[in-house]
């Protein structure tokens, strides 16, 4: 007769539902399942592609010897037209690349916002689910940090191994061979902390809008504005965040790595003039020599300074999404 042990529970299916996300997270993982699968797949696909063109343009940098090389420079290594005409055919073949990945990068933000955040709240107030959930044990409070954590992770977690990847794809032809320079509007945000930063702030409109709203189309579309707004105005005083240096000369003299946004000429009395001031002028010079001797200078930002702007940047887009997400709970509280 065989005998069979009864005192040793099967553990197979215990163990897996010992680590099964349960009550208000396993609600919070079947809303939101199909953002983290979509999350996920973004970031695999980001991993298998951007190392596959990382390797080929540090292999064409290398068999062609143009690394640091740029389209104009001073140094006489880059200036055969050997060189040039590789730097050239880089740019032609790999720039565009660059710029697209950053540029759709910088559309994160706002996709978040509005695909994820706008409907974060205003789906479960306009379809009316949010009672069924309240009605569970489940504070409004609770639910609330819930939906705030999991989305807040995802975007976080999705948009910070984005940046990541794409720096870490950007960096062999930093500023020179590829001429998407670290200034440059395809990279200053989506190869730095600043669109993680952004996409959470994103997230923190779009879940307000739909709290206040509780109309999904609506807070979308608040949403939308709000976040391209505030991306218009974060690239208009980005320049200004932390202090700026002021070269005087040509800018043709100008390094290849410095961020160059203001420029003009400067009389000996410290007036500022514009640097068209004499472009409609028939004798250009003359005009020159006319402005009490003035000498043309460029206000500029260093490679140095990259850091110190996202530093900033970031924490500005952090406080604004914080005192969102106080702004909700404090709406939470004095709901009936």
């Amino acid at each position: 007769m065989t005998t069979v042990d009864t005192a040793r529970p099967a553990a197979g299916p215990t163990a897996r539902r010992r680590f099964a996300p349960t009550g208000i997270w396993w609600l919070m993982w079947r809303q939101q399942r199909l953002l983290i699968l979509i999350a996920l797949a973004a970031v695999v696909t980001a991993a298998v592609v951007f190392p596959i063109l990382r390797a080929a343009m540090t292999g064409y940098i290398d068999s062609h010897h143009i690394a640091g090389c740029a389209a104009i420079s001073l140094d006489p290594a880059c200036q055969s037209d050997g060189v040039q005409r590789a730097v050239d055919d880089f740019r032609g073949r790999y720039a565009p690349i660059l710029q697209g990945v950053g540029y759709l990068l910088l559309m994160l933000p706002a996709a978040a916002g509005v695909m994820v955040g706008g409907p974060l709240f205003s789906r479960e107030y306009e379809q009316g689910t949010w009672r069924l959930v309240l009605g569970q044990s489940v504070s409004r409070t609770r639910w609330l940090a819930a939906k705030l954590a999991t989305v807040g992770a995802v975007a976080l977690l999705g948009s910070a191994a984005l940046m990541g990847l794409y720096r870490w794809m950007w960096l062999p032809s930093a500023d020179f061979v590829s001429g998407v320079a670290w200034c440059s509007s395809a990279f200053i945000v989506s190869g730095g902390p600043v669109l993680v930063a952004t996409t959470l702030l994103a997230l923190a409109v779009g879940a307000t809008a739909g709290s206040v709203t509780r109309r999904v189309v609506p807070a979308m579309g608040i949403t939308f504005g709000v976040v391209v707004l505030l991306q218009i105005a974060l690239a208009s005083v980005r320049p200004y965040l932390v202090p700026w240096q002021t070269r005087f000369g040509s800018r043709s003299e100008l390094p290849n790595d410095v961020w160059s946004f203001g420029q003009g000429f400067l009389t000996p009395d410290g007036k500022r003039l514009p640097y068209d001031v004499c472009v409609d002028s028939d004798r250009y010079t003359s005009c020159l020599a006319g402005t009490d001797g003035a000498r043309e200078y460029a206000e500029v930002h260093s490679a140095a300074d990259y850091w110190p702007l996202q530093g900033v940047e970031s924490a500005l887009c952090l406080v604004l999404t914080a005192a969102l997400v106080v702004l909700l709970f404090r709406r939470d509280r004095r709901a009936d």
